[in-house]
């Protein structure tokens, strides 16, 4: 599947499905203290993401990196529609975030271009900001 298709469901699934421990999707509901039928209607996609609590506890569990676990807020946040909960605060309620917004707005106006963004992340890279 196409990384930009994917869905929370998709994601959690194969990582629990490639897991050694071979944990059945019962061990992960006991694990999350949500039901079985709940988390298996997450990984088809046929219900929203569980919520920050829930995605720490699963990140916890299955040892992802910090690259994953951001995968998995964001793509909690596509599916509900929503800003990613591990950044809402400072999105929303921080001078950086004023900054952050004013930015994502300039480059849907035009302003701003992929190879702008690009020369940004290069430069925080540099600095060893990744």
């Amino acid at each position: 599947m196409r990384e930009k298709y994917l869905r929370f469901g998709d994601f959690i699934k194969k990582i629990r499905q490639e897991d050694p421990r071979e944990l059945t999707l019962k061990d992960v509901s006991k694990i999350l203290g949500i039901s079985l039928s709940f988390l298996s209607d997450i990984e088809n996609n046929r219900r929203k993401p569980f919520d920050k609590e829930k995605i720490e506890i699963f990140a916890k569990e299955f040892n992802l990196s910090d690259e994953d676990k951001a995968k998995l807020y964001d793509l909690a946040a596509r599916d509900r529609g929503e800003i990613p909960s591990d950044i809402e605060d400072i999105m929303m309620y921080s001078e950086v975030g004023d900054m952050a917004r004013f930015a994502l707005r300039q480059s849907n106006a035009g302003k701003i271009n992929e190879e702008d963004w690009k020369k940004f992340i290069r430069e925080i890279e540099s600095k060893g900001g990744k």
